[in-house]
């Protein structure tokens, strides 16, 4: 498959700023395809195997993940990183238990 093929398939989900294809040794050759609309790469990902062709190898569809080949700036849609640790949110409720909560909004409806 050719780049030019690669984004004429997929441009049925919506406008395309990049696309580009990767072809390895191994053979686990893979593209790339850039979405103007993060909705329109759901589309893609939710819809795209039913552009496979019958004489085709089945196809994995999934977000991000090689931020290098991206000339812009992007959304990773699917937050693989494993250095990502978001840092924890503290709240006022955290050490109540859930009966605890449930007298305190009890009480505070019967204030109203």
């Amino acid at each position: 498959m050719t780049r030019s093929e690669l984004k004429q398939r997929f441009s049925v989900f919506g406008e395309i700023e990049e696309c580009t294809i990767h072809f390895r040794v191994q053979g686990d050759n893979y593209g790339f395809v850039t979405y103007r609309y993060a909705e329109e790469a759901f589309a893609a990902i939710e819809s795209g195997h039913k552009l496979r062709q019958a004489d085709e190898q089945p196809f994995d569809l999934c977000f991000g993940g090689r931020r290098q080949f991206c000339k812009r700036s992007y959304s990773d849609l699917d937050s693989n990183r494993e250095d990502f640790d978001p840092a924890p949110v503290k709240s006022k409720f955290d050490s109540l238990d859930f009966d605890t909560l449930l007298k305190q909004a009890q009480k505070n409806l019967r204030r109203h």
